[in-house]
């Protein structure tokens, strides 16, 4: 069993304002030392969906490629304007490169769409132990 204190979490999308008809600012995650991700993509209130939404991998955390298999789009089912739902990506990391992060573009609706993104790295070489380690600003145990 892997116990879920032994996990590192990343925002590669922060909660924002509504996105419309533009391509979404997404942060790469440097997954090294870890060989198991869950991304997870947030989808709030909208009235539109996307025209693009894939994963992607990074030698630099520059230069991009697509993840073969990781696009929503090539197996035509591309997020619509369903609210409040959750998509996301399971990754083997042992076979991927260093960064990993989502590309994804809204179309263009009338008020847009709300999404957060979180990487959830897993099966560490070394545990995160405490919740800086753990990238938490705060942790609860009860």
């Amino acid at each position: 069993m892997i116990y879920p204190n032994t996990v590192k979490y990343t925002a590669l999308v922060q909660p924002q304002a509504r996105i419309n008809n533009a391509a979404v600012t997404v942060a790469g995650v440097d997954r090294r030392g870890f060989d198991y991700a869950n991304i997870e993509a947030t989808i709030g209130a909208n009235d539109i969906g996307f025209t693009v939404f894939k994963l992607q991998e990074s030698d630099d955390n520059s230069t991009w490629s697509d993840v073969p298999g990781g696009d929503y789009s090539a197996a035509a089912t591309l997020p619509g304007n369903t609210p409040n739902v959750i998509y996301g990506w399971d990754v083997d990391l042992k076979a991927r490169k260093r960064y990993l992060r989502i590309a994804a573009t809204v179309g263009n609706g009338t008020s847009g769409l709300f999404l957060a993104v979180v990487a959830i790295l897993g099966r560490a070489e070394q545990a995160p132990f405490n919740p800086a380690t753990r990238n938490l600003a705060g942790l609860l145990t009860v």
